[in-house]
């Protein structure tokens, strides 16, 4: 995949990510613990609480790189992703799963961006060092949520196809 070579694309990836974090995948959780209720809880409040924690990481990076912490959704991003209603256990893990998969590359398509547009946006050198770190926690974070996702799946995969 090619590097990020322009800021402004750069700043819209951070804002929608945060958006993802903070807004979406906290409610797609909510709406997973109402629709399977005491099952799989553990997974669930896992997914919960690191999507908060990196909801939070996002936003200390538009702060530091001045700019604006979304309000409301951004730009190409849709208004509701999860509806979980009928659908059973490993249906409801798919699709979370789907959305780690999409955070853990949209990090890796952060970290990757061109040198030149990371200084840009963060030109102190120890900035940039905990960007780099961040984003790799947060790849390592999104793997692991992939994890659980698809091992919330894996017993059932016989029963769906």
């Amino acid at each position: 995949m090619p590097a990020i070579k322009d800021k402004k694309i750069l700043a819209s990836l951070m804002q929608r990510m945060y958006w993802i974090e903070s807004q979406m995948e906290q409610l797609g959780t909510w709406e997973g613990r109402i629709e399977l209720m005491d099952e799989n809880l553990e997974a669930l409040e896992v997914l919960s609480h690191d999507s908060d924690l990196h909801g939070s990481i996002m936003e200390k990076w538009l702060i530091r790189a001045n700019i604006e912490v979304p309000v409301s959704i951004p730009k190409g991003l849709p208004a509701h992703i999860f509806d979980f209603v009928g659908l059973s256990t490993p249906e409801i893990f798919k699709n979370i799963d789907k959305y780690e998969v999409l955070a853990m590359n949209a990090y890796r398509d952060m970290m990757n961006a061109d040198t030149e547009v990371i200084k840009e946006l963060l030109p102190g050198q120890n900035d940039r060092e905990e960007f780099m770190k961040d984003l790799e926690r947060l790849i390592r974070d999104e793997e692991k949520h992939s994890n659980i996702c698809k091992s919330q799946v894996k017993g059932f995969a016989k029963l769906m196809y």
